[in-house]
């Protein structure tokens, strides 16, 4: 039958997982947990929802015996028990001399007390174990209460109530007198206790010629019958025994289950004291300072990390951009110029009419062009006894210099016909324009000035950059690009620069980046290669410092090349798996001995737990080998 109650002492180095797989198998129908000042189990909150929610599955009470404040809160958060721990002053352990100087040997014992303990958080010192389970389930609860026996305390000296969400365990310190145990029959007789726990010892202790170990791993039934009574008589929640039946007991059985209690206890100590143990090793190699600078070469036709070229892979990153802004003119200049324009000259004469260079035109408000070119207007047609005009286009300029040649569209004549007295001609040939005649000027002019140009160069120069640079950091995926700002510039192009009439001018500009991008942890590789090669180091990536130099175009080589200056320290290389299955076994002289003599160790410490192991464990799954660069 599984007793109802389960203490779980929880050692440091426990992980949340190994504890919650106990709380999962145990029949208890209550667990207590029993933690230490620090310890690696119950550090976040996540592990107290998963308890609770294990709790609740298996209908299971927990409740929780620490010193720890933060601890205690987010056990009361998740509902929950909590129970007030006090304890003796700990015990200060015995630093041994060390006549190697920096090979340390410690043992965890001293982390458990590392902090000062106050009285009103001070936590039981007693050695943390888990409790033993015999085949059937039970639990043995004897480790716990036996130690707390030896130091002369109680379970009411312990458990102190502090609030209504905290519960106390008692167990009374008085003498209680011997009664006779119930019979239980089987089937196959009567079973007596006294006979039973008697045959059980003698098969423990029968033969001097097989080793202790060997008896206590082949007795697990033994042990199981040993301790249940032995638990059930002591654990103030687990006893099912009436007053009656507790009256009834003899004297003599009484000072047997004490004999029993004291054996179980040193059965129960040589099998954790030799089953038990772990080693972490920490070794600090030695370091020496790196300073050296390197000429790299990155391609997209590079396909891997070479460190015989010192060239790495990348990837090619081609953009192209142009921009476009108006830009005020600030420039004044004293002009003189004439309106100019085009007009269409109609011809409604059956002969050709030929006009020469600087023929007049007449507009209809008195203003006079002249012709730029000589033209010949071909004659009329007659289609369906209708004349059609024959027309050609001529340019004109005002006669004079002004504003007042800015004139509309409209018609105009060759005064020349009507001063020769060609009145046929004057009607027949004829000019009319389909735009305003534009330009004229006279006086002071607003135009662009080369500063006004420089500026604008200077404007767009910078947007275009800006826009070559957003393009390029949405396609490079977190790689490495050096030289983002080396934008090409082509020459602006630039409109109504000469146009006097005009208080704007247009600039557009062109520019492109090529380049390539490269990731880190390739040019960290390549450093790293350099070093064990060169130097016969390892370095760190973390803790050296690279710095970037001219970074440039190849247009020889299709690629990018640039110069890196590496600092930062440069470590002995440590062969973690041969030390690991070297120090197997070695106790603390023979491991002082073979890390002195390790090429490369600056210092090293090993630190074993629990706090009676001596030596390092023959198993290498419970060695740890920690490099502290």
């Amino acid at each position: 039958m599984a007793s109802s109650t389960k203490i779980i002492n929880v050692l440091k180095d426990d992980s949340f997982e190994e504890i919650l797989g106990i709380f999962k198998i145990t029949p208890a129908e209550e667990v207590i947990f029993v933690l230490p000042k620090s310890a690696r189990a119950f550090k976040k909150e996540e592990h107290f929802a998963s308890l609770q929610d294990e709790s609740k599955s298996l209908n299971k009470a927990v409740s929780f015996l620490c010193s720890d404040a933060e601890l205690n809160d987010l056990a009361k958060k998740y509902k929950f028990d909590v129970l007030l721990a006090h304890s003796p002053a700990p015990r200060k352990s015995k630093k041994q001399p060390s006549d190697l100087g920096s090979i340390n040997v410690v043992n965890q014992i001293e982390d458990f007390y590392s902090e000062p303990i106050h009285e009103e958080d001070s936590i039981l010192t007693t050695p943390a174990m888990n409790i033993l389970e015999d085949s059937s389930g039970e639990d043995n609860f004897t480790p716990a209460l036996a130690a707390i026996s030896q130091n002369g305390r109680r379970l009411d000296d312990v458990f102190v109530p502090e609030d209504e969400h905290r519960h106390s365990v008692k167990v009374s310190g008085k003498t209680e007198k011997a009664v006779p145990v119930d019979v239980y029959k089987e089937g196959f007789g009567e079973y007596n206790l006294d006979n039973e726990l008697s045959r059980d010892m003698k098969s423990v202790w029968g033969s001097s010629s097989v080793p202790l170990v060997a008896k206590v791993r082949s007795s697990k039934n033994l042990l199981s019958k040993i301790l249940s009574p032995i638990g059930k008589l002591f654990s103030s929640q687990g006893s099912n025994l009436s007053k009656e039946s507790r009256a009834s007991l003899r004297p003599a059985h009484r000072t047997g289950l004490i004999v029993l209690s004291l054996v179980a206890v040193i059965i129960l100590g040589a099998v954790i004291f030799i089953s038990t143990g772990k080693a972490q090793v920490t070794i600090k190699p030695v370091s020496q300072p790196l300073d050296f600078r390197l000429a790299i070469f990155s391609s997209d036709s590079i396909s891997s990390t070479s460190l015989e070229r010192l060239s790495i892979p990348g990837q090619l990153f081609n953009i192209k951009k142009t921009v476009s802004q108006d830009f005020p003119a600030t420039g004044h200049v004293d002009v003189a110029q004439k309106a100019r324009g085009t007009i269409t000259v109609y011809n409604e004469l059956p002969v050709d009419q030929p006009l020469v260079t600087t023929t007049r035109f007449e507009s209809s408000d008195k203003h006079i062009f002249r012709t730029l070119t000589s033209i010949v207007v071909p004659a009329a047609k007659t289609v369906g006894g209708k004349i059609v005009p024959s027309s050609r286009d001529v340019l004109l300029i005002a006669d004079k210099a002004g504003k007042d040649y800015n004139i509309p569209a409209g018609k105009f004549t060759i005064p020349a016909f009507k001063e020769q007295g060609s009145t046929e001609k004057y009607e027949k040939v004829y000019g009319q324009s389909s735009s305003p005649m534009n330009g004229g000027t006279s006086g002071q002019s607003t135009v662009a000035t080369e500063d006004d140009l420089n500026k604008a160069k200077e404007i767009l120069a910078i947007q275009l950059a800006s826009n070559i640079k957003d393009d390029l950091e949405s396609q490079m995926d977190r790689l490495n690009i050096l030289n983002a700002n080396q934008v090409m510039i082509e020459s602006p192009v630039s409109k109504g620069l000469k146009d006097s009439s005009a208080v704007t001018f247009t600039v557009s500009l062109s520019g492109s980046l090529k380049t390539i991008g490269f990731k880190d942890s390739d040019l960290i590789t390549l450093v790293a290669q350099y070093v064990d090669s060169q130097k016969g180091m390892k370095t760190i990536p973390e803790k050296i410092t690279i710095n970037y130099d001219n970074p440039h175009w190849d247009e020889a080589k299709n690629g990018l090349s640039f110069n890196i200056h590496v600092t930062g320290p440069g470590y002995a290389k440590i062969d973690r798996q041969k030390i690991s299955s070297d120090l197997l076994g070695k106790n603390d002289t023979e491991m002082r001995a073979y890390l002195g003599q390790i090429s490369g160790v600056s210092s090293a410490q090993v630190s074993l737990s629990p706090f009676w192991v001596r030596s390092i464990p023959k198993d290498g799954n419970k060695v740890e080998i920690i490099i502290d660069y």
